[in-house]
Parts: structure tokens; sequence; C-alpha cells
């Protein structure tokens, strides 16, 4: 019997790289995006909103009827608006917390009793390298971002005994149709995505493949001994403090 994995984000960037990657693999995936999902052998699309629980209500039924749960769960749908604590309003902060904290909430909540029912199975968070360092003009989605971590590692306590491992991965910046939105919001464009690429050690920007290889390898068998990681996949982005290319750079 093929394994089954759920995938939110489905439609564009690390969540849609993430469904390829699964289906390469011989996994079957249920692919979930409010936008259209690409169709593909072995994937089953569901539009929907992550925030709704009409939604997980809908994803638990399914995984009832089937009799089975899903070997390996990825939360990769996400919310990122540009702001600061005075220029964000209530409605973003609300959409944000939706998002990327509660549709994991709701996900798990809904599919953790039919994985551990089972004999378990895989969450794979995606959070990001402001699940542990701050960015200017992004406190929203920082906050959201950190508190997701600490969802992950506490559910990762919480049901280890019922053969539930919980991981995040943790993304540097990565060349996603996200981050090209954030970086049309900014003043300069062009000169945005240089200091991008120049700040990470290897002068380029993450693929979204590139991550999903990582999040392949925590939903599979040879990742069995590590559950509560935060797994940083940055293209060296945090090893130090500072970076510079050399005299030529500093």
């Amino acid at each position: 019997m093929s394994r089954l994995a759920i995938v939110t984000g489905a439609a564009s960037g690390i969540g849609a790289a993430t469904v390829s990657a699964f289906l390469i693999e011989g996994w079957e995936v249920i692919g979930i995006d409010l936008l259209p999902v690409t169709r593909a052998p072995g994937l089953t699309t569901v539009t929907g909103d992550v925030a709704e629980q009409t939604l997980w209500d809908s994803i638990r039924s399914t995984m009832t009827e089937r009799g089975n749960g899903p070997d390996a769960l990825i939360l990769a749908a996400a919310q990122l608006v540009v702001g600061d604590v005075l220029t964000l309003d209530e409605a973003q902060w609300r959409r944000m917390i939706e998002v990327n904290l509660m549709g994991p909430v709701r996900a798990a909540r809904a599919l953790l009793p039919v994985m551990i029912k089972r004999g378990g199975g895989a969450v794979v968070t995606v959070g990001s390298v402001d699940s542990l360092l701050a960015e200017q003009g992004l406190i929203g989605y920082c906050a959201t971002k950190g508190a997701l971590l600490q969802f992950t590692r506490t559910l990762a306590l919480d049901h280890a005994r019922d053969g539930i491992r919980a991981n995040i991965v943790c993304p540097g910046v990565t060349d996603t149709p996200f981050f090209r939105r954030h970086l049309d919001s900014a003043s300069d464009p062009a000169q945005f995505l240089r200091a991008r690429e120049q700040r990470n050690p290897v002068g380029r920007l993450l693929t979204p493949n590139e991550v999903a290889a990582t999040i392949l390898f925590l939903a599979g068998p040879g990742a069995s001994g590590i559950t509560g990681a935060s797994l940083v996949v940055d293209a060296g982005l945090t090893a130090g403090f500072d970076f510079r290319m050399g005299a030529e750079g500093a």
C-alpha cells in the first residue's frame, strides 16, 4: 500500500515543490490550497482555506471513510503581510494568526487521532528563519512563525509515545511567488534582491526543491530518530552574525 501525505499550500512555492518530491518517491498526495493545484498522477486536490474548521472536518471524514490516516502531514500554507505593530491592522494580524498558527492547530486536532489510530506518522511544519530570529518590518509573520516553532516542539513532546514525530523546517530566503510578492513591495526591488542574494554565504536564494527535499527526508523512515527538531535550511544565512565576501565585499 502506498504511503499518503497531506500537503497544505500545495499550489505554489515550497508546498508545490513538496508535492512533486513526494510524488516522485511514489507517495500518494492530497494537496490543499485556496488556489488551483496542478493535477498529476497520484495527486488528489482539495480547494479550501486551511484556517477554516470545515475544511479539516471534511479531510478527517475522508480519512475515516478510507479507514486510515496520512503517513505524513505537511503544513506549508502561510500568510505574510509587511508592516510594523503600528501599521498592521487587526484584520491582518488575525489572518496571519489564523493561517500560520491556527491552520496547523486545526489540522493536528483533526488528523492526529486518525494518525495515532493507524500507528503514528510524521508532522512537518514549515516555519522560517524568522521563527528563530526577528526580521524588521515583518512583526506579524515573525510572531506567528515563532509560535509555530513552539507548537511543533510541544506537539512532539506530547505525542511522541503515540508514534507521532513532529519537526519544523525553517527555510531562509527562498525563491517562491511568496518571496516575489515581498520583493515587489520594496522601494527598489532589484537592490532588495541583490542584498538578499549577497547576504547568503552561497550567494544565491534557495530553491523550493531544496527545502522540499528536507521535508521529504523528515517525513520518511531515515528520520525515525528525529522529533521536536527545528531544521534550518538557509544556505548558511544564520551560521554567523556577519558575512563578508572578502576584502572586495567588506
